[in-house]
């Protein structure tokens, strides 16, 4: 049975990178030539009028001022950890809640690694059918676990592959921890930590006064009730002041915090862009470490 909420977060995300796509190549954050054939037609179709996509993007920060800039934002800084992993000895790649993620087939490199893409069924079997399709046959460097993380484990979903704990892993989890129990991201952060020491977890966090409604970030409100209306509601959130502590007892040390203000600083003015960027959401980057 098909999750609509969690299939039209992905959606969001994936309409988001296609937007990028058509800005300038001098200013444009970061390429994507697959995100188009994982679209719907009349999604991908309805892009490439000029007028849609400025209507796209008033409509995205109409609900939260900035949201389309930290959804390309964190695309960017992502597929810069990633790109930087690779050269590090990574063996594995785990995208926990893929969704209509590309980087296994557009980042240099990731042909040369092993790669699980983690999500719900509903999200996985049209992807499939559209890499079919783009490709001809599905990549034999990525392995679809189909998962949910509020019913399955994560130890019990990779358990049945050919997944090794044992080999430097890369856990990239984008856009998906807001959408989960405190209990759910747990025992994910405890798995993680279970591997190698050298292994990287990079993932996205929503803030957690947003969560408890006592945020003074411009549209916070009206984006909760929109969430909560359309039946997927943020339940997990943190601060960036706590973050450090938070992973430490899951053998995480924390290496980067991110947010709005990195993102201008590392991308958007050297590229002389104007884009607003909210601060509802940041990255961090951990390292498992020895016990």
């Amino acid at each position: 049975m098909a999750n609509p909420p969690v299939s039209n977060t992905a959606l969001g995300a994936a309409m988001c990178r296609l937007i990028e796509q058509f800005q300038p190549e001098p200013i444009r954050l970061f390429y994507d030539p697959l995100v188009k054939d994982l679209l719907a037609a009349p999604f991908s179709m309805l892009m490439q009028l000029k007028s849609m996509r400025a209507y796209t993007i008033k409509q995205t920060d109409a609900v939260m001022p900035g949201l389309y800039g930290v959804q390309v934002c964190r695309t960017r800084y992502i597929d810069e950890a990633v790109e930087q992993a690779l050269t590090q000895g990574i063996e594995q790649v785990v995208m926990l809640g893929a969704g209509l993620d590309t980087r296994p087939y557009r980042l240099a490199g990731m042909e040369r690694v092993r790669i699980f893409e983690i999500d719900l069924p509903a999200v996985q079997e049209p992807k499939k059918k559209r890499l079919l399709k783009h490709f001809g046959r599905l990549p034999e460097h990525v392995t679809f676990v189909p998962i949910d993380f509020g019913k399955q484990s994560l130890d019990a979903a990779l358990g049945a592959t050919i997944f090794d704990l044992s080999r430097p892993t890369l856990f990239v989890w984008e856009g998906v921890t807001q959408y989960l129990t405190e209990k759910a991201v747990h025992q994910t952060l405890a798995f993680v930590g279970q591997s190698t020491p050298g292994s990287i977890l990079v993932f996205t966090y929503v803030l957690r006064s947003l969560i408890e409604r006592r945020s003074n970030v411009p549209g916070a409100q009206k984006l909760l009730e929109r969430l909560d209306k359309g039946g997927s509601p943020w339940l997990f959130g943190l601060e960036s002041s706590d973050v450090a502590s938070y992973l430490a007892p899951f053998r995480l040390n924390l290496t980067a915090d991110v947010g709005s203000a990195d993102y201008q600083t590392s991308f958007l003015k050297l590229l002389g862009r104007e884009l607003v960027v909210s601060e509802c959401e940041r990255i961090a980057q951990a390292t498992v470490i020895r016990p």
